[in-house]
């Protein structure tokens, strides 16, 4: 697979993570999170190019890890905004019109191989394609003191990379913000595109609290093992 751009939005605070850095940058079994990441995507396709979105405040602690653990890899570097809507945005200017582009979280350090070449795939023929998994357990839509049962099996949950062909996802990011905006599906969405579902792998979590942590250092241990 060639002419795949991953963008890597690495912006967010962290502050559900007791850490005296965002829980990206955080280090575990070795290395910061974003770092597994990037390894994990560049092991799937070693031909993409990589860009990675980060706030301003932690550029001098990206551009320190990066020289330790990724002295020679060429990632190009975009600012973070207020929302992701405009931190994906600013990492799109580094993408080509003719590219298939992935935009995955940096706290999600396990999607599959198999999930990778699948959304690469659907992208190219249709358009867009999103990972999602079924739920596991049952869900109740609240309404204030009440609630009532849902079908689980109406409904999925979602993760990233989300793939998209670049011209569709650079279209729709012309579009102004809007709070429903919760990640890249909702905004192709909004610009009357389809989003076919692919499925996702169990695994590929997002790190987000300190539970998290765990789970991810038991991940890594028992892939380092396997």
């Amino acid at each position: 697979m060639s002419n795949i751009h991953f963008v890597i939005v690495a912006g967010g605070s962290g502050k559900r993570i007791q850490s005296s850095v965002p829980k990206q940058f955080v280090e575990i079994y070795g290395a910061p999170i974003w770092i597994h990441t990037y390894r994990r995507l560049k092991n799937a396709v070693p031909n993409a190019e990589f860009t990675i979105v980060v706030h301003n405040d932690n550029t001098a602690l990206w551009n320190e890890q990066k020289s330790k653990f990724l002295q020679d890899q060429i990632i190009n570097l975009a600012d973070s905004g207020p929302e992701r809507f405009h931190s994906v945005k600013n990492g799109l200017r580094f993408v080509k019109p003719n590219q298939i582009v992935a935009i995955h979280d940096a706290v999600r350090p396990f999607v599959s191989n198999a999930v990778i070449e699948k959304g690469i795939h659907v992208a190219d023929r249709y358009g867009a394609a999103v990972p999602a998994i079924a739920l596991k357990e049952s869900i109740r839509q609240a309404d204030g003191a009440l609630s009532k049962s849902l079908d689980r099996s109406q409904f999925r949950i979602i993760q990233t990379p989300q793939f998209f062909r670049a011209d569709i996802i650079i279209d729709a990011y012309r579009q102004s913000y809007h709070s429903s905006f919760t990640d890249d599906a909702t905004v192709v969405e909004a610009a009357s595109k389809s989003i076919r579902l692919i499925e996702g792998n169990t695994e590929n979590v997002k790190i987000t609290e300190d539970i998290d942590l765990i789970i991810c250092e038991a991940l890594l241990k028992r892939m380092s093992h396997s």
